[in-house]
């Protein structure tokens, strides 16, 4: 019964095109981070770049999601190498007893500008209601730290990277478990941060938001739901105000999504393009995909990542200064995949 359900749905997906001509893509690398680590199981995946060209990325490790050893890692790939630095751990959760907790979903954001500011976002707590907002900054592309501790309350961005319009870093964020987007935006390049709600919809039930820019100043986040397709809302005053969120006709599997507009003005998602098994909550984490659209709207996959049975899931992506793209997902929750393409048009 359960390999019927994957197969329809698998099937399902792979028909979900909308036929836009497409770029040319070229894969340049597809590699697991690490070959041994630590700890067994790791999730949440994170990139960005920084100034020298090298490649950052964080996740969370340790026995099994919200087991209290689980730690925040990062790992780099120097520019020029062919090899991922040995996870290095950086911030670990203590909560106010002193007792160690887990950490959860990193968010890496290279903060533009000519100061190499990154910002390193995670939360920590026994369990998701209990989280603490935490934000690392780092001067020298991730090689070290300093931690500041968000105001109660505030939890940073919670999977997907910030998006920085004019004045504003704008960060993706949302309430769990009560499943609400929401945003918190900085103007001060993150010392201090405000929050925006989304205006309440109970019956769409959605989280973790992707940033994308079109057109007039407009910025549309699409959204993680429990109804079977992705949500999205629109912002035209840079983040201030936000749209009643709608449902689109993306399917989403209950998973997170990570989406970027390109600087050439197309936008590319990596996603999973499935609903929901009948009759639960989740749809499979397979087969993950990279697409493209012109307007944020239709989207036409162009490259299978995974397509395998098994779990790939919470993919980061980035643009990087010479143009082509990065991507890490999770990899059976052993271990991060690696993913570096081209676009050609």
């Amino acid at each position: 019964m359960k390999i019927t359900i994957f197969l329809a749905v698998f099937l399902s997906c792979i028909m979900c095109g909308y036929g836009q001509s497409s770029p040319r893509v070229v894969v340049l690398d597809s590699v697991l981070i690490f070959q041994k680590a630590s700890f067994p199981s790791c999730h949440a995946s994170t990139i960005c770049e920084t100034a020298d060209g090298s490649m950052l990325a964080a996740f969370f490790g340790g026995s099994y999601e919200g087991a209290a050893d689980v730690a925040i890692w990062t790992s780099r790939l120097i520019k020029g190498s062919k090899y991922w630095t040995p996870p290095k751990k950086v911030a670990t959760g203590i909560d106010s007893q002193g007792a160690q907790v887990a950490c959860w979903n990193p968010v890496l954001y290279r903060v533009p500008g000519p100061n190499d500011q990154v910002m390193l976002f995670y939360k920590s707590g026994a369990r998701i209601p209990d989280w603490v907002g935490h934000v690392l900054h780092s001067k020298d592309g991730g090689r070290t730290w300093q931690i500041n501790h968000l105001p109660k309350g505030q939890l940073g961005a919670i999977k997907n990277k910030p998006l920085k319009v004019g004045r504003k870093i704008i960060a993706p964020s949302s309430i769990e478990p009560d499943w609400q987007p929401r945003f918190e935006i900085s103007t001060n390049n993150g010392r201090t941060w405000n929050q925006v709600l989304v205006p309440r919809d109970t019956t769409i039930i959605a989280i973790q938001p992707a940033l994308l820019q079109l057109p007039n100043d407009t910025i549309l986040a699409l959204c993680r739901t429990k109804n079977g397709f992705l949500a999205q809302t629109y912002s035209t005053d840079g983040g201030s105000k936000w749209s009643p969120m709608t449902l689109t006709d993306i399917p989403n599997n209950n998973s997170g999504i990570d989406a970027i507009t390109l600087s050439n003005g197309l936008h590319v998602m990596v996603y999973t393009p499935c609903g929901l098994v009948p009759g639960t909550e989740f749809g499979p984490r397979t087969p993950l995909v990279l697409g493209i659209s012109r307007d944020g709207h239709h989207w036409t996959p162009i490259l299978t990542l995974e397509n395998q049975p098994g779990e790939y899931s919470y993919p980061s992506i980035v643009q990087s200064q010479d143009g082509t793209l990065h991507i890490v997902y999770t990899f059976h929750r052993t271990n991060i995949k690696y993913v570096h393409i081209r676009l050609e048009e």
